[in-house]
């Protein structure tokens, strides 16, 4: 498999109980033919609101080395140079969504 660390990341999140939203190409670009997911996780209800979008595939940065692209949950440092971050392991991310979390 190409992109395995955003398959990594949902058993992950699944394991844990975090609620997401999973979207694979067909539900974000349609007709593209390249790969592309993305993991939406909300906080809880009924406020329902993005903590995180976990995207890999196509155009994002470290799709080339299996990595992860987030926007949200972005270290003050990540924040200053970008409105995301990418090139970041499963676990990476897996560990700022527990700790938004209070897990």
């Amino acid at each position: 498999m190409k992109y395995s660390e955003i398959f990594k990341l949902k058993d992950m999140l699944e394991k844990e109980g975090i609620p997401f939203v999973w979207m694979d190409k067909s539900h974000l670009y349609g007709a593209v033919d390249e790969e592309m997911y993305h993991i939406r996780v909300l906080t809880p209800a009924p406020d329902a609101r993005r903590i995180v979008s976990v995207i890999q595939g196509w155009g994002s940065y470290g799709e080339e080395d299996d990595k992860l692209e987030i926007m949200g949950l972005l270290t003050d440092e990540e924040s200053e140079r970008d409105s995301v971050a990418g090139w970041l392991t499963a676990q990476d991310v897996f560990s700022r969504i527990k700790a938004a979390w209070g897990r």
